[in-house]
């Protein structure tokens, strides 16, 4: 089995990277592939690894914010103690983040995709829909969308 977990650092994609390692420990056959996205930039797969530093070729700045958010999943996961590959893909144009995720999906011939949502906040989002629900309708494979755990109220 092929999974693909997109992350965008927050704590609904802390919850589906939760979720996808608990499948992958399953079946030790089961690939995992962790990506984020990043406008207008190019695709790239962990050459070099996550622990060496990366420079902006063009900035000659530090790692890009995806890249950064991987490294945290790769953090995450191997606390977890899941294996995975993790990759940066570029959304163009006007693709957005969904069409990026499904493209690479894809791609990859994942089995499933697995991404994480916190609820909608917003009216915007109420109208337009967030990137999990927007996935849901672009992907033309399996979608799970993983909630968080509800934070406790403050008394």
């Amino acid at each position: 089995m092929r999974i693909v977990v997109a992350t965008d650092g927050s704590r609904g994609s802390s919850a589906a990277l939760s979720f996808a390692a608990r499948l992958a420990k399953r079946d030790q056959g089961t690939e995992l592939i962790v990506l984020s996205v990043e406008h207008n930039s190019r695709p790239l797969r962990t050459d070099p690894p996550l622990d060496e530093p990366e420079r902006d070729q063009e900035s000659g700045r530090g790692k890009s914010p995806a890249r950064r958010i991987l490294e945290g999943a790769a953090r995450e996961l191997n606390q977890k103690g899941a294996e995975a590959r993790f990759c940066v893909i570029p959304a163009r144009g006007r693709d957005g983040v969904p069409e990026a995720i499904s493209r690479e999906a894809d791609r990859v011939k994942a089995d499933l995709v697995v991404v994480g949502s916190e609820g909608r906040d917003t009216l915007s989002e109420w109208v337009l829909g967030g990137t999990a629900l927007r996935l849901i309708y672009v992907a033309r494979r399996p979608v799970t969308v993983v909630r968080p755990p509800r934070r406790r109220k403050e008394r």
